[in-house]
């Protein structure tokens, strides 16, 4: 239960009655006693002292016969406990006096007894003993009517089935939407596990698909043992708080959280159930006793009743805050209980954010209005309604395993239920009545001081301001590249907290509402990467920032060797450029490469270049973790043209020609001299100077040396016989004639 002081509460504050309070009177030996005409018992002490007063309910002054009643006891001293076992045992204590000094009488008999308030009903058989007798009884305080509670006031203003078929598909309804619910169960990562929401209202369908009825209670005359629906107002009420989204649309605030329904309004005829408040304050008692973390109440008595006071803020006080609608009327109307200050009291709010005409709102002035009924705690005045929530045709569930749609601040109230619900759930402490409903007011939207309180309720913004919380944020970029990477998952995990996000098209994360001073161990997991890992300890209410770097886990080895001269190369580049960016290769080993971090599971445009070759390109598809290998015979970009002629001119057909470089290899020309004498030889551009050899049929195989032959060129040498040979087959000579001619060769642009 949350901390307060009961004691304090109880010591400071003038009692609490159903109708009116005054003070006591006790039936002293000795004492005169008598009664006023206006139906207040009165005493008067031998010493000659002010006699004390006990208020008696007008609407009892004509009572005869048998009638129930509600007698108000003193309480007594309370020694601080807050536990409702302990203030049980504390009231009992004012029912052992009442039962000596009265209830042993046969003309009043106790049905009830109740310790949320310091009362019991009794039937009185006012022909034995007239009210003005009970009330001068040694510790009565007070004799009310057991007011009856109409729904009426306070339920719905229209209502009309609806089809599962008909509802918004595929995600929240637009009242989650408003409160901002998907965005509390996002970021804080709780949809209201761990809490209980008591609903004291007219039964419920525990059936219903969209409902798990965790606690149930029928305080009618005729209890049910199992959920029961006395119409469909309870149902509806209760599929705002905890409903679920079996219809594909989500209508519930808080459907994690723990529904309690205790059914209270359980006298039904026509269009609308009655209860008494008997059965609600025993509805109250049982809902602390169970511990809920909320109570809603979508119900009323019109005009100013505080006949529901002290057992409220005896709620309130032990842990468990009361919610409740404020009415139908209008502006400048309010009722019962959501006009007492102690509740938290909600009107309602179309989808646009406007206040209805018919949800109630007024300024009360409290001594005006309560008179001696108030509290001292009470401000002098104060607003109706504390808060505003959806409420104008809001679709929740209905009896019989359908959906109705129903307008009030009956809907209202159970939203703002579920969000208080919701704001406890994410919170590490216990929250008691007053700083749970401070999260709720002073996050609240849009609140203009007069028909809507503090405006309507934010529900993130309340569970921040309520919490103590952290914030890491960050980015996922490539280690290689820098290009931010989308769609990756990232995880915090700090002392068994775990949660869960990915980035967005920019790569950046966020995680907000981390439980503060904790260290989280941030993780970066995205396809076709390595899974890379930072800490970080943002402080409380703080943020830290975090940058995680991934290595992509797939790599390309590429093979480079010269095309004609069959001999590594050395001096090449190699990248493969893909949609994150352009990953260049390393030189391993002669004529071998590697291209390391690649992201798997994607296609790569591979491509390899080296002086005096001409570019290559070819698609790659790469896995996750895999390393391709790729080969490259790379051309020259020159070209050597060499013709063979005799001394004469005439060209010398179908001979052969070899060419040998500088670094030892050797080029083979697969084709012979044409018929004019000539043949091209791609070779690299380099500035190396080449060995030459032709040979043929009759001719002497012979050996020269080129010029240097530069990157992108053509060059040709002519053959032609040496002057002064023996008249037989002489030899060939190559001489190099230093003809440069116009590049022919197209030269891929490099990267």
């Amino acid at each position: 239960m949350s901390p307060g002081s009961i004691a304090d509460r109880l010591a400071t504050r003038p009692r609490a009655v159903l109708l009116a309070l005054v003070l006591v009177v006790g039936l002293i030996p000795g004492a005169a006693v008598g009664a006023t005409a206006d139906g207040v018992g009165t005493g008067v002490d031998v010493d000659g002292s002010e006699p004390q007063e006990t208020s008696i309910d007008p609407a009892l002054e004509d009572a005869e016969g048998e009638v129930t009643v509600f007698v108000h006891l003193e309480s007594p001293p309370s020694d601080g406990s807050e536990e409702p076992a302990d203030r049980r045992t504390q009231v009992e204590a004012s029912h052992e006096r009442f039962d000596r000094e009265v209830a042993s009488s046969d003309a009043v008999t106790v049905e009830r007894e109740f310790w949320l308030t310091t009362a019991v009903l009794a039937t009185v058989d006012t022909d034995r003993m007239d009210l003005e007798t009970l009330a001068r009884a040694d510790g009565v305080t007070a004799i009310s009517a057991d007011e009856a509670v109409s729904g009426a006031v306070d339920r719905t203003v229209n209502g009309a089935d609806a089809e599962a078929e008909d509802l918004e598909t595929d995600g929240p309804s637009a009242g989650l939407e408003q409160l901002h619910v998907p965005e509390a169960w996002d970021t804080y990562r709780t949809e209201g596990e761990g809490t209980s929401v008591a609903v004291l209202d007219s039964g419920v369908d525990g059936d219903h698909p969209d409902l798990d009825v965790a606690e149930w209670r029928d305080f009618g005359d005729d209890p049910s043992d199992e959920p029961i629906a006395y119409d469909d107002h309870g149902t509806h009420v209760s599929g705002v708080v905890t409903g679920g989204n079996e219809s594909g649309t989500q209508i519930g605030v808080a459907p994690d959280a723990d529904l309690y329904h205790g059914a209270v309004m359980t006298h039904c005829g026509g269009d609308d159930c009655v209860g008494y408040q008997r059965d609600i304050i025993a509805g109250l008692e049982w809902a602390v006793e169970t511990d809920a973390d909320v109570i809603v109440l979508s119900l009323g008595i019109e005009g100013y009743n505080a006949g529901l006071l002290e057992a409220i803020e005896n709620a309130n006080d032990a842990g468990t805050p009361v919610i409740s609608s404020a009415g139908n009327q209008g502006p400048e109307t309010s009722t019962s209980p959501g006009n007492l200050h102690d509740t938290t009291s909600v009107g309602a709010v179309d989808d646009d954010g406007t206040v209805p005409e018919f949800s109630s709102s007024e300024e009360i002035e409290t001594a005006e209005t309560w008179g001696s009924d108030a509290p001292e705690h009470w401000p002098g005045s104060y607003e109706v309604p504390t808060l505003v929530a959806p409420g104008v045709d809001v679709t929740s569930t209905a009896p019989g395993g359908g959906y109705t749609i129903k307008s009030g601040t009956s809907m209202a109230a159970p939203a703002a239920g579920g969000a208080a619900a919701l704001v406890q759930s994410a919170t590490a402490t216990t929250l008691d009545a007053t700083e749970l409903e401070a999260a709720l007011t002073e996050t609240a939207v849009g609140g203009d001081g007069q028909r809507d309180g503090h405006g309507i309720i934010n529900v993130p913004a309340a569970i921040e301001r309520a919490g103590s919380y952290s914030t890491i944020e960050g980015t996922a970029t490539d280690t290689v590249t820098g290009a931010p990477l989308e769609e990756t998952t990232v995880t915090a995990t700090g002392d068994g907290d775990r949660h869960e996000t990915t980035t967005d098209s920019e790569g950046t994360f966020e995680f907000e509402g981390l439980e503060a001073d904790r260290e989280y161990e941030i993780v970066a997991d995205g396809s076709g990467y390595e899974a890379t890992s930072e800490t970080a300890s943002p402080p409380a209410d703080g943020s830290a920032t975090v940058d995680l770097s991934l290595t992509g886990s797939g790599t390309i080895d590429v093979d480079l060797e010269d095309d004609g001269f069959e001999t590594p190369v050395d001096d090449g580049t190699v990248a493969a450029t893909g949609p994150t960016g352009s990953y260049p290769g390393e030189r391993t080993d002669e004529g071998s490469y590697r291209i390391d971090a690649v992201p798997g599971g994607e296609e790569y445009a591979l491509e390899v270049d080296a002086p005096g070759r001409l570019e290559d390109e070819r698609p790659v598809a790469v896995a996750d973790s895999e390393t391709r290998t790729e080969s490259f015979d790379m051309e020259g970009d020159s070209t050597l043209e060499i013709v063979v002629e005799t001394t004469d001119g005439n060209p010398v057909e179908n001979a052969s020609v070899a060419i040998e470089s500088e670094s030892g290899g050797t080029l083979e020309a697969d084709d012979r001299t044409a018929e004019d004498g000539t043949l091209e030889v791609t070779v690299p551009g380099t500035g190396e100077e080449y060995t030459v050899t032709a040979s043929g049929s009759d001719l002497e195989s012979t050996t020269v040396e080129t010029g240097a032959i530069d990157e992108e060129t053509t060059e040709t040498v002519v053959v032609a016989p040496t002057e002064g040979g023996s008249g037989g087959p002489g030899p060939i000579v190559l001489a190099a004639a230093g003809v440069v001619v116009a590049v022919g060769v197209a030269r891929l642009a490099r990267s």
